[in-house]
């Protein structure tokens, strides 16, 4: 079944609830806020399936997260798709026999942005995001992924030189080698974030500011930690031709990576040189027009130890929403510069790391 409408979709929910057990699948930022509202109505539901963080995260909402591998055939059960791109669940339901009426989907965009609306109040945030605007005006700034190529030794450069700079993810296991600490620490995605949370302390007394989705779990840490400043994250209405933000006060796009937020909040600051590294673009598995590739490559640079775990890496539509970035930056006097050593992202013009300092 889809919904053109979130009030339709939990009417019927509250409905099928008296009679079959209701699941979300999907513990990412619609599956949380879809919980939570159905906490706060006192509709009945089950708990979670999830192909990805099960591993990782047990509990959300306070219902119990079960691997989407262990599903099983059951009349009784109903499926709330929590996703955007809903046709590969959707496919694995019906391939156990599952009915095409026990699966509910969402078909307009519009309806993600009626349960944020419904799930969160952001008024608050927004005079926070706004005191970021334009405070770097003119600058130049790095914006560092976490890929194979970066080196602890080009940290320590953009330390020595003092130039403003972005984290993100995992970046922080890298500290106990370098002397570079982040001014601006993003995070949004589920998984990273879930990785991140029993460091978060840690990773807030190493920044200045931490940003996240005020749709996401480090929500409930305003009041932990002094520095997180909460952005609302909106889709675009298209992925062909992702959005860029004109104001991050009042959203931020998404755009399949961490450093399309952190592109979208350097503008926003006023930066007008951006040099990324470390964006290797390429993963060990990686999906382009839903089909997986293999590469033999590292998923995350070696100064993160360990932490080389899988990552669910659309390249396609990151490569997308990077020509996105490039077209908003030309037309606004802003220029976005590639200073990876290597890696497979050629839609910026790319500069020599070594030749800028």
């Amino acid at each position: 079944m889809l919904f053109n409408s979130f009030e339709q979709l939990k009417e019927i929910v509250k409905e099928v609830s008296h009679k079959k057990k209701v699941y979300i699948w999907g513990t990412g930022v619609y599956g949380d806020l879809l919980g939570k509202i159905l906490n706060d109505d006192k509709i009945n539901w089950y708990g979670y399936y999830d192909n990805f963080t099960s591993d990782t995260v047990n509990f959300v909402n306070n219902k119990r997260v079960i691997s989407g591998s262990k599903i099983t055939h059951d009349l009784d059960n109903v499926y709330i798709l929590s996703m955007r791109n809903y046709e590969p669940v959707k496919k694995q339901l019906e391939k156990i026999g599952t009915d095409v009426n026990q699966i509910f989907a969402i078909k307009e965009i519009e309806v993600f942005n009626e349960i944020e609306d419904e799930a969160l109040k952001n008024e608050k945030f927004v005079e926070q995001i706004k005191g970021f605007h334009n405070i770097h005006e003119g600058e130049s700034c790095f914006v560092i992924g976490n890929g194979p190529s970066l080196s602890g030794n080009d940290l320590e450069m953009i330390y020595k030189s003092n130039i403003k700079s972005f984290g993100c993810n995992s970046i922080y296991k890298a500290y106990n080698k370098t002397q570079w600490r982040p001014d601006y620490y993003v995070l949004v995605d589920v998984y990273g974030i879930a990785m991140a949370m029993h460091d978060m302390q840690y990773i807030s007394d190493n920044c200045k500011y931490l940003f996240s989705r005020s749709n996401g779990r480090l929500r409930y840490c305003v009041d932990k930690y002094r520095n997180i400043r909460l952005f609302k994250s909106i889709f675009s209405e298209s992925e062909e031709d992702f959005s860029f933000s004109e104001d991050c006060a009042e959203h931020l796009f998404t755009g399949h990576t961490v450093t399309y937020a952190m592109l979208q909040l350097a503008v926003y600051m006023g930066f007008k040189k951006i040099y990324l590294l470390g964006i290797d673009h390429q993963y060990a598995t990686q999906f382009v027009d839903g089909g997986e590739e293999k590469n033999n490559v590292k998923n995350y640079s070696s100064l993160l130890e360990a932490d080389n775990a899988s990552v669910f890496y659309r390249k396609d539509k990151t490569t997308l929403a990077y020509m996105s970035a490039k077209r908003y930056a030309d037309a606004h006097g802003i220029k976005i510069y590639n200073a990876t050593r290597g890696g497979k992202l050629e839609v910026f013009e790319r500069v020599d790391f070594d030749s800028l300092f």
